[in-house]
């Protein structure tokens, strides 16, 4: 196995982590702690985040590629999110 085929494997392991903390943020609430960590499950989701951050400086590095996070591709996203969260309340799915 090559590097980037092993830190694309890490990156597909820590997204899945990212599923299982959002997961219990559904079931539990964002702020409950977990009893086994202590950790409040959004303490938990933000370091799954990073977690998937750091792999992906890793792949950038190996591909010697100087990439930061774009702010303007972080910014398109943010406005899509919000044009389909108006769209869901204007359907009545989205109550808050």
């Amino acid at each position: 196995m090559k590097i980037k085929d092993y830190l694309l494997a890490c990156i597909s392991e820590e997204s899945g982590e990212i599923i299982q903390a959002v997961g219990k943020s559904h079931r539990f609430g964002l702020l409950d702690v977990n009893p086994n960590t202590g950790h409040t499950n959004w303490l938990e989701l933000r370091k799954e985040i990073h977690d998937v951050i750091a792999v992906y400086e890793m792949l950038c590095d190996e591909f010697d590629r100087v990439e930061t996070l774009d702010r303007e591709l972080i910014k398109q996203k943010k406005e899509r999110v919000t044009r389909f969260m108006n769209y869901s309340a204007e359907n009545g799915r989205l109550t808050e």
